[in-house]
């Protein structure tokens, strides 16, 4: 028989009370942190088929049956099908998910690839570089070189940067971009024994739905990876990719399980529906993503909000960078987090001092058009002016319920699931 309420122990009622504070949040809140994006239930369905639970070593060139798990060759078809999508989708030759998430896999990768005091060019947490890497990097005794940019147009400078890597000659040309509007441009990069690492975490939806350049194709030293939760709806997982057969098996024989040792196959299975996801929908959705951002950044602008704007585009990606002074950035963070609207500040030469950034990965796969956007310009303009009145009343206009679009239907998920049932 079960325990009634009055039973049960304090610590579940806590987590009950915790997860319903969660969920009436993100109910109400309006999504527009860059860093975060919804799985659709098409994706979650091998959360509960017990993957989890079970092991498999090695990668999957280098896979042994006899030095192995029992049971671990039901697992590597999972890493041979992800391989076969990215390549539909990346045109890699070579793609790994054994990583945890995208630190991991940068630093499971560096691991693998340089020694103590190789010298790396490394796009700098200044330029819009993720925090970690730097860190991460001398932990491992790298010599950084920062990589030399433009503040001007948003981007590399690629003569210095050219010249710099003719002087140090490094092991590794790293770039890392967490704020990012502008695509760099790998092809312009004078190399021949250098990798070129590109951490696409925040636009490896985009790259994978081909609506901006692949880095894979600009260079054959090139690995791109990335965590697969921003612009790739997916879950929180590292994705390794290469077209460069000598990279492969050292990547492969590396990670696991030297670096890693579960690799959670249950995230692997999600990922692997994201992909046959992305596959489908990803087109759509990642041209929406970017129209999305940029009429968001035009009506912005009509507010009075300074954004940069090159080529005749507030952005290549999901991200708008709003640049402003420090008084302002502090008064939109600081009212954005009483009225539950996800954004990011940040102090940084990048937004020319301070500013914030947003993105609309979320908010375009709940299917919101330019009707929300609109809304959304009047929430943020609101914020500025201290408006919590007119924020109010503008958020009970946005839609209450958050559909998510560019997925398979029910139909689907229910034959996937009475076909797994199936004995």
């Amino acid at each position: 028989m079960g325990k009634s309420k009055k039973d049960l122990p304090d610590s579940l009622k806590d987590f009950v009370n915790i997860t319903k504070k969660f969920f009436n949040f993100h109910s109400h809140s309006v999504p527009l942190c860059a860093a975060e994006n919804i799985i659709s239930p098409f994706a979650k369905l091998p959360l509960g088929i017990g993957l989890q639970e079970r092991y498999i070593m090695g990668g999957m060139l280098g896979y042994d049956i006899n030095d192995n798990f029992i049971g671990s060759e039901f697992l590597l078809p999972y890493y041979e099908k992800i391989n076969q999508q990215c390549e539909i989708l990346f045109n890699s030759t070579y793609a790994d998910a054994r990583t945890l998430s995208g630190m991991n896999a940068i630093t499971s990768l560096l691991m693998a690839l340089t020694e103590q005091n190789d010298t790396i060019i490394l796009s700098s947490p200044e330029t819009g570089g993720h925090p970690s890497v730097p860190i991460i990097c001398k932990r491992l005794g790298l010599n950084i070189e920062p990589m030399p940019y433009n503040y001007h147009i948003f981007d590399f400078d690629y003569d210095k940067l050219n010249d710099l890597i003719s002087e140090k000659k490094p092991k590794a040309v790293v770039f890392v971009p967490s704020d990012i509007i502008s695509i760099p441009k790998l092809d312009l990069l004078k190399v021949k024994n250098t990798y070129l690492i590109f951490d696409a975490t925040q636009t490896l939806g985009l790259i994978a739905s081909k609506v901006i350049e692949n880095p894979l194709k600009q260079n054959q030293n090139v690995i791109l990876l990335g965590g697969t939760h921003k612009t790739f709806p997916g879950p929180t997982n590292g994705l390794i990719m290469t077209c460069n057969e000598e990279i492969a098996k050292q990547i492969d024989v590396s990670i696991s399980p030297k670096f890693v040792r579960n690799t959670q196959m249950h995230q692997v299975a999600c990922l692997l529906l994201t992909l046959i996801e992305i596959e489908y929908f990803g087109k759509e959705y990642s041209t929406q993503i970017i129209k999305n951002a940029n009429i968001l950044g035009k009506k912005l602008t009509q507010y009075g909000f300074s954004l940069p704007f090159i080529n005749e585009k507030y952005t290549n990606t999901h991200q708008l960078f709003i640049l402003t002074d420090k008084e302002q950035m502090n008064r939109i963070f600081m009212n954005s987090l009483a009225s539950g609207v996800t954004l990011n500040k940040k102090e940084k030469p990048l937004f020319h001092g301070y500013g914030i950034r947003i993105g609309v990965q979320e908010i375009t796969r709940y299917g919101w058009g330019e009707f929300e956007l609109e809304l959304i310009a009047q929430i943020l303009n609101s914020l500025d002016k201290n408006d919590s009145e007119s924020v109010q009343k503008t958020l009970k206009i946005l839609p209450n319920k958050k559909d998510i679009h560019f997925t398979f239907d029910e139909k689907t998920i229910a034959w996937i699931s009475n076909n797994l049932q199936e004995n």
